[in-house]
C-alpha cells in the first residue's frame, strides 16, 4: 500500500496554503441497519500553524435512530504524520497500516459517537494522479471492515462488514477548482470459493459551483479482487432525479451557525448507466436520507457543501455476457461550494 502514504509537503508556500489531504474510510451493516464515515483531513500550510487547520469527521446513520456524529476541528500542533508512510494522527484519532490492514481510531470531542475498527483490503487498488489537474486519489474499493462503533453510549459490533477507503490530495482553490460526484457498491460476498463478488466505484471531479465538469465521468468495476472494467467518457451517464422534502442536519454546529438555513430538499435518486460494446450496466440509487458537511476555506467566509447521501443501490446489467443483478446499502456524494447545485445530467466531461 506504498501508493496510499501520506504525500510529501513542498516548499513553495503559495502552492501550501491551498494544499488539502484526507483519509476517507466507510463501512455499511445492511444486517444491522448501521452505515458510518470517518475521515481524517489536514489542509493549508503544515510548517506554519496559523495557516494550517485539520478536522476529524465522525458520521453514523443508523435506521432506527437517524443520523449522530460531526466533524471537529483541530490546530496544527494537534497533527502528527511521516511522509511516505500511512501514518496520521490527528488528536488522538488516528490511521495506520500494519499487518496487512489499516487501523483507524476515532472519537469525538463530546464521546457521542467513537470508534475502533480495521479495514482489511479484499480488491487490488487504484491511484489516479492529476484529475483535473489539481487532484489525486488512491482507491481501495472493497475492505473488510472489524472492530467496534460507540453511538451515545450503544456499542455495535462490526463483523467482518463491507468497507470502502480512498486518500485524495492535492492544492486547489476550494472556492473555484473543486466539487464532486461519487458513490460505490459492494455486493455481498459470493458463496462459492471463487470469491467474484462485484465492486464498483464511480465519480467525477467538478469545478466548485458544480456547473462545469473536470473530469469525465468514470465507473470503474472490479469482480473478486481484480479490476475488470472501465467505463469512461460517453460510455456513462449520471442523471440526478427528483427532490424530496426533508430535514437535512449540518454539521458541524459553528458552521451551522455562521449559515443557519437548513436543507429542505434532497435528490430522490441517482440514475447511472453504463454501456461499452455488450457490457451494460443500470445503476438506480434509492435516496434514504441525508447529512450536509460545511467545510470552510482556508480564506475567507465561503464553504464547500458535502452533501452526504445514504441509500439503496440496485444495479442490474450484462457484463462479458454474464447477467449481474443485486442490492445493497451504501453512501454517496454530491460536493460543492455554497448549496449544491444538481446536475440535471452529466455525461462527457472536459
Amino acid at each position: 500500500m506504498t501508493g496510499d502514504a501520506i504525500s510529501a509537503h513542498g516548499t513553495d508556500a503559495a502552492d501550501a496554503r491551498h494544499k488539502s489531504e484526507w483519509h476517507h474510510f466507510t463501512f455499511t451493516d445492511d444486517a444491522a441497519g448501521v452505515n458510518g464515515m470517518v475521515n481524517l483531513a489536514v489542509s493549508g500550510d503544515v510548517r506554519n500553524g496559523e495557516r494550517c487547520r485539520a478536522a476529524v469527521s465522525l458520521i453514523v446513520y443508523e435506521r432506527e435512530h437517524g443520523w449522530s456524529g460531526t466533524m471537529n476541528v483541530y490546530t496544527r500542533d494537534d497533527v502528527r504524520f511521516a511522509s511516505g508512510q500511512i501514518d496520521l494522527a490527528v488528536g488522538e484519532n488516528a490511521v495506520r497500516f500494519a499487518g496487512g490492514r489499516y487501523h483507524v481510531r476515532a472519537r469525538l470531542k463530546d464521546d457521542s459517537v467513537a470508534l475502533d475498527a480495521t479495514w482489511t483490503p479484499q480488491a487490488e487498488a487504484v491511484r489516479i494522479e492529476n484529475m483535473g489537474g489539481f487532484i489525486n486519489t488512491f482507491i481501495v474499493p472493497r475492505l473488510a471492515t472489524s472492530g467496534e462503533v460507540v453511538i451515545r453510549g450503544r456499542r455495535v459490533a462490526l463483523q467482518a462488514v463491507p468497507g470502502y477507503h480512498d486518500h485524495n490530495w492535492g492544492t486547489w482553490d476550494w472556492s473555484r477548482d473543486l466539487g464532486w460526484n461519487w458513490g460505490y457498491l459492494l455486493e455481498a460476498p459470493s458463496s462459492g470459493p471463487a470469491g467474484t463478488a462485484t465492486s464498483i466505484v464511480f465519480g467525477q471531479v467538478t469545478d466548485a459551483t458544480r456547473s462545469a465538469a473536470r473530469t469525465e465521468l468514470v465507473l470503474m468495476v472490479w469482480r473478486g479482487d481484480e479490476l475488470t472494467h472501465v467505463f469512461l467518457d460517453d460510455a456513462v451517464t449520471l442523471e440526478i432525479a427528483g427532490r424530496r422534502a426533508v430535514a437535512v442536519p449540518r454539521v458541524p454546529g459553528v458552521m451551522a451557525l455562521l449559515n443557519p438555513g437548513r436543507a429542505s430538499r434532497i435528490p430522490e435518486r441517482l440514475v447511472i448507466r453504463a454501456r461499452d460494446g455488450d457490457d451494460e450496466l443500470e445503476i438506480e440509487y434509492v435516496v434514504e436520507h441525508a447529512v450536509q458537511l460545511l467545510i470552510p476555506h482556508s480564506t475567507g467566509l465561503q464553504h464547500t457543501v458535502v452533501s452526504e447521501l445514504v441509500g439503496e443501490y440496485r444495479l442490474r446489467g450484462r457484463l462479458d455476457g454474464t447477467p449481474v443483478a443485486f442490492r445493497c446499502g451504501g453512501f454517496a456524494e454530491l460536493a460543492g461550494a455554497g448549496q449544491t447545485r444538481a446536475l440535471p445530467r452529466i455525461g462527457v466531461g472536459v
